[in-house]
């Protein structure tokens, strides 16, 4: 089922123009390919809790091959922690000491 849009915006190669209330344009997007480009590749945690230094972020992903960044909310600087793959799911983040509640975001992006 076609989908209306009401501004020029172009995706998958098909481009919607002119299209008003429950009018379609020449060209249209499918719902399968909306669904597909909105499709989350990425996910976003924020974790510390002052006590534990392992932290397990379940992703949901389904993906091993994925990058793991975790960021310093004060200062939103990048930092330095151990990182494995948990499963295709989850990764676990581990601190040298354990970090302050809520102190620090987790960035994990699946890569293929």
């Amino acid at each position: 089922m076609p989908i209306p849009f009401f501004d020029n915006i172009e995706m998958n190669s098909n481009r919607v123009r002119n299209a008003s209330d429950g009018v379609l344009a020449k060209d249209y997007v499918t719902l399968s390919q909306l669904q597909a480009a909105t499709t989350s590749q990425g996910f976003a945690a924020t974790i510390g809790n002052g006590v534990a230094t392992t932290y397990n972020v379940v992703h949901g992903l389904n993906s091993t091959d994925v990058l793991v960044q975790v960021q310093e909310l004060s200062s939103g600087d990048t930092v330095n922690v151990n990182m494995s793959t948990n499963g295709v799911n989850s990764v676990d983040v581990t601190f040298s000491v354990a970090p302050a509640a809520n102190s620090f975001r987790v960035l994990i992006y699946k890569v293929a």
